[in-house]
């Protein structure tokens, strides 16, 4: 069976991402051996640059002492050692690396600090080892110093020969084994150090890397391929800092590149605005909470500092609109929303954010979200990190126990459920979505599972359809953990402050379980998971509210 999983898992890996998996660590090997030592650079400035303060700030300076605040665990730092705390996690400590505190609100008011920060980083961490200088944490740094530059932070030459030191060392160690944000974040540090240090072989790779990652990593409807709704919001912060990048220095980046931010900027900010409830956090969908990307209002105002427009999707009551490309429906029906996902699972070569969600969905009434798919709080390889990737985890239909993709460790999946039929049709007095998929099929018997809902302006009817047989299916909703829900009999009524749901229609037997929300990492908040197991192969369940 472990050789079924890891070729199932392997068959959908790309050439280069084995070639580069097995030369990355010999390539370091000889770059640390050969290493220079001394380096001519010549900076190029720019008075263009529009100031960008995005970020939440993370470290707290007081009295001599160092606290970090990180993914909601705080703790005091004692440096050197913990750059790589062995007691604190490597997500952890990653985000200690990439000094987004640089372009955040507080950073001039801790000018000193942050810079004395920096200087202790360039000593403490020598050329290629620790966290520090891992691609992922190299890139993000490199770009947030270069920002902070732009912005107006003093940066000595220490610091720009450390950044000239950490850009040569990328260019040895990108992540072309993994490829998705993270080689988009690599192609994005070559372009600023190629740009701000007068590099033209950095320069010209990124460029020539961004044409092509661009059209690869965003679809036409504007989503990251990721299908993340929080990797689409970083992955629109990185398109919004090359286009900010282009305006400092219009000559020195192509007409083509240019003409690609133009065309997705637009598209990106569009698919956002429609995957964020009305309280403007993200949808949970695959690897997905709020807390790690910049918030949307921050986003919003950045895009219009550089003269984007922001498109409105709710010019009018109600409104569907279909994400094609990436698989998600989003109806907006007076103060209700529905977003419902009928993605595959993608990218197929890297997999690593995705869940086994087929067919979940969430939906909100104004501000207040009502059901939510239960989120992540950390990446660590565990049974908990498995069991939130899992079916179990949203509100979709899990048959028999098993998921409706194969997911595994903590960023791997083998068998995946393919998306087979999705449909949407909107009248006047109703929207209605369909999506089917085939995630329970297996070597010798078909087996596809459907949903429909039907919404509209004070009723949602859901209905489930499983082709093939089993022994036990159970279709769940999660409920927001602000919302007071009792279950009696067969009707649950779930209030919020604004409005009053009923189940109308119940045909499965339902139950009121305990579960936990996770809004964001390391955050579990305790709330209500609504079970209904089905008594044959359709089950038909109908909620309808009214405002109060």
């Amino acid at each position: 069976m472990k050789i079924l999983l890891y070729l199932n898992t392997l068959k959908f890996l790309k050439f280069e991402q084995f070639f580069f998996r097995f030369f990355n660590p010999i390539w370091r090997k000889v770059y640390l051996y050969k290493k220079k030592r001394s380096f001519q650079i010549r900076i190029n400035n720019s008075d263009n640059w529009i100031k960008s303060l995005i970020y939440s700030p993370k470290l707290d300076f007081k009295d001599g002492s160092i606290s970090g605040d990180f993914l909601n665990h705080k703790t005091y730092l004692s440096f050197p050692d913990d750059w790589n705390s062995l007691n604190l996690s490597k997500l952890w400590l990653y985000n200690l690396h990439y000094f987004n505190d640089l372009v955040s609100l507080n950073v001039f008011s801790n000018e000193k600090s942050y810079l004395l920060l920096i200087n202790r980083w360039i000593d403490e961490n020598p050329i290629g080892h620790g966290n520090g200088w891992e691609p992922y944490t190299l890139s993000l740094r490199i770009v947030n110093i270069h920002k902070s530059w732009l912005n107006g932070l003093q940066i000595d030459k220490k610091i720009f020969f450390s950044l000239y030191q950490q850009t040569d060392f990328l260019r040895n160690n990108l992540e072309r084994h993994l490829l998705g944000n993270h080689y988009f974040s690599n192609l994005k540090a070559l372009l600023f150090s190629g740009i701000i240090l007068n590099n033209k072989s950095w320069l010209n790779f990124s460029e020539k890397g961004l044409i092509e990652q661009i059209p690869e990593q965003i679809l036409p409807d504007g989503s990251s391929y990721e299908l993340s709704p929080m990797y689409h919001n970083i992955l629109l912060i990185d398109m919004l800092d090359i286009y900010n990048l282009s305006l400092a220095y219009p000559s020195k980046i192509s007409d083509e590149l240019k003409s690609l931010l133009a065309k997705y900027l637009p598209l990106m900010i569009l698919f956002m605005k429609a995957m964020s409830h009305g309280d403007k956090g993200v949808s949970f969908f695959n690897d997905s909470v709020d807390g790690i990307a910049p918030d949307f209002n921050s986003i919003i105002n950045y895009s219009k500092s550089l003269g984007l427009e922001t498109p409105n999707i709710l010019d009018h009551k109600k409104r569907l609109i279909d994400f094609s490309d990436s698989g998600y429906f989003v109806a907006n029906y007076e103060q209700i929303k529905i977003i419902f996902d009928t993605s595959e699972v993608g990218p197929s070569y890297i997999p690593g954010h995705a869940h086994a969600d087929s067919l979940s969905f969430e939906m909100s009434i104004g501000a207040e979200r009502v059901f939510v798919n239960k989120g992540i709080s950390h990446y660590d390889q565990n049974e908990e990190r498995l069991m939130q990737r899992k079916t179990i985890s949203h509100n979709t239909v899990e048959i028999d126990g098993k998921d409706s993709s194969q997911v595994w460790g903590s960023h791997r999946v083998a068998k995946r459920a393919e998306i087979i039929e999705r449909d949407s049709y909107e009248c006047t007095n109703y929207i209605k979505l369909k999506g089917t998929h085939n995630g329970y099929k297996n070597l010798f018997f078909s087996f596809n599972t459907s949903r429909t809902i039907k919404l509209n302006k004070d009723s949602i009817k859901i209905k489930e359809v499983i082709e093939g047989n089993f022994k036990t299916a159970i279709v769940r909703f999660y409920i927001h953990p602000n919302l007071k829900v009792t279950l009696s009999g067969n009707k649950i009524i779930i209030v919020g402050n604004k409005f009053k749901l009923c189940s109308g229609m119940i045909s499965g037997k339902p139950i009121l379980l305990n579960s936990f929300w996770h809004p964001q990492f390391g955050v579990s908040i305790p709330n209500k998971c609504l079970e209904i197991h089905f008594s044959e192969k359709e089950l038909l369940t109908e909620f309808t509210w009214k405002l109060i």
